[in-house]
């Protein structure tokens, strides 16, 4: 079974997003690729499966809400 044939029939999907998948290069946060993950995702919970997302993006997107230039250390 390949995984996408798993995927259709899973009933728990984890979806985990990073820095570079929630974020442009200049470092702003990438609504319009935020926007189409969660459409994604809403499409699968109305399908009866439950949704866990995990974000390793929060430093990134808390940088740009405070204005931050560099990474704290």
């Amino acid at each position: 079974m390949n995984a996408r044939a798993r995927l259709s029939e899973a009933k728990r999907i984890v979806v985990k997003v990073g820095t570079s998948t929630l974020t442009h290069p200049s470092g702003g946060m990438n609504l319009r690729r935020i926007e189409h993950l969660v459409r994604e995702l809403i499409d699968e919970a109305n399908q009866g499966k439950e949704i866990l997302l995990v974000s390793s993006g929060a430093i990134a997107a808390g940088m740009n809400a405070l204005g931050m230039k560099e990474r704290p250390a």
